[in-house]
């Protein structure tokens, strides 16, 4: 048994941590902080991303937006999600709010994909405050299985 909260099962990689790393900054940078002067956005929708054998599959959570409010686009290996959440609030409301945790504003997302896409084939989607991306691989980027003969005595 191990003592150590931070190993694993299977092998470990170099560019197992800098992915782990990565994650770490992107939950801290984005995490619902207000960072305008750093990156220019007042918020930044959460993602999760999944490799699959011909596509990357993404969820990303965008509450109370519909599809015309997201702009999605891809150049090269980087994926950008960007839009604009209105604050429903007149801002010349007298009522002074109670709370307000809620974030409004621009926002923007750049992935870098983990491999080449063939990006006039990607498919969104966005209901309920989720949109869903279906990014297919390139060919080339795709799973190849090499088909193994017996060699004669």
């Amino acid at each position: 048994m191990s003592i150590n909260p931070f190993s694993r099962e299977g092998v470990f990689s170099i560019r197992d941590l800098q992915g782990e790393f990565d994650r770490l900054i992107d939950r801290f940078w984005h995490g619902g902080l207000s960072t305008p002067p750093l990156d220019g956005h007042d918020w930044a929708p959460p993602v999760d991303m999944t490799d699959e054998p011909g596509a990357f599959r993404m969820r990303v959570e965008v509450p109370g937006l519909t599809a015309d409010q997201i702009d999605v686009s891809v150049a090269g290996r980087k994926l950008t999600i960007r839009g604009t959440k209105p604050n429903p609030r007149d801002k010349s409301d007298p009522r002074s709010a109670m709370r307000s945790e809620c974030r409004y504003g621009s926002f923007g997302r750049e992935i870098d994909l983990p491999a080449d896409v063939q990006a006039d084939a990607i498919r969104a989607s966005c209901r309920n405050g989720v949109l869903e991306l279906e990014i297919p691989k390139s060919a080339a980027a795709r799973a190849q299985t090499v088909k193994i003969t017996a060699a004669g005595d």
